[in-house]
């Protein structure tokens, strides 16, 4: 996912480049398992102070269900939006100074080289659910005996009231 850009940064503010991205990311994240390559349309304006890439990526993920523990795959898409700035002048050739706020992963190189993997890395970590579920209807595992709803009901009594609520079924008793 590595752009040269030597020529829009030539150009004047607010021309752009357009780029279909079909990409293997199995290596991106040892936290992510993809079942499909990552896809998407990605456009590069080019801005005052750098390139602006923005797009919609899609791709297929291997998630574990946060209440049967199982493993599912579910389609992902997420927007890309991230402004990128040069090192060097593309002119002069003479390093640019860096602001506080210049990551590393939005720096284009002293090859004029924009390189998007870590930034699709990070977009498609915040686009998995903080807990994802296999479906809506997800019965979960008995929290007894570990027995998955999904495939039948265990013989555990679950009859037991947790102990912080004792107060407020006293209060329903009376």
């Amino acid at each position: 996912m590595r752009y040269n850009v030597a020529q829009l940064l030539k150009d004047e503010t607010g021309q752009f480049r357009q780029y279909a991205l079909h990409e293997d990311i199995r290596a991106l994240d040892p936290g992510i398992v993809p079942l499909s390559a990552l896809d998407g349309r990605i456009q590069m304006i080019r801005t005052a102070d750098g390139i602006l890439v923005t797009g919609t990526l899609r791709v297929s993920v291997e998630l574990t269900c946060s209440r049967c523990a199982e493993l599912f795959s579910t389609a992902l898409q997420f927007k890309l939006e991230e402004e990128f700035r040069p090192t060097i002048d593309i002119v002069t050739g003479a390093a640019l100074p860096l602001t506080v706020d210049d990551e590393p992963a939005t720096q284009i190189d002293e090859h004029h080289i924009i390189d998007l993997t870590e930034v699709v890395r990070q977009d498609l970590l915040l686009a998995i659910p903080p807990s994802p579920v296999c479906r809506s209807k997800c019965a979960g595992l008995c929290p007894t005996c570990g027995k998955n709803w999904n495939e039948g009901r265990c013989d555990c009594t679950h009859d037991e009231l947790d102990p912080r609520l004792q107060v407020l079924k006293q209060l329903l008793d009376e």
